[in-house]
């Protein structure tokens, strides 16, 4: 049986903040920001969220003293 593609669409924008860090979603971009400003935009489409995880985490890290 094939699988059908999902249509994904994003209307409007969320956000969260909390000690100047920051998670939001804009449009069809995830946007994660640190205390420091630096912000990593990671795409959000139908299979783009099979290493968002691990990239997350690499955000992390680099983001660390």
């Amino acid at each position: 049986m094939a699988k059908k593609k999902a249509d994904i669409k994003v209307d409007g924008s969320a956000s969260v903040s909390m000690g100047g860090k920051s998670i939001s979603i804009n449009g069809d971009a995830l946007v994660v920001t640190n205390e420091y400003g630096n912000s990593a935009s990671y795409a959000i489409g139908a299979h783009s969220f099979d290493a968002l995880w691990s990239q997350l985490w690499q955000f992390v890290k680099d983001s660390q003293h």
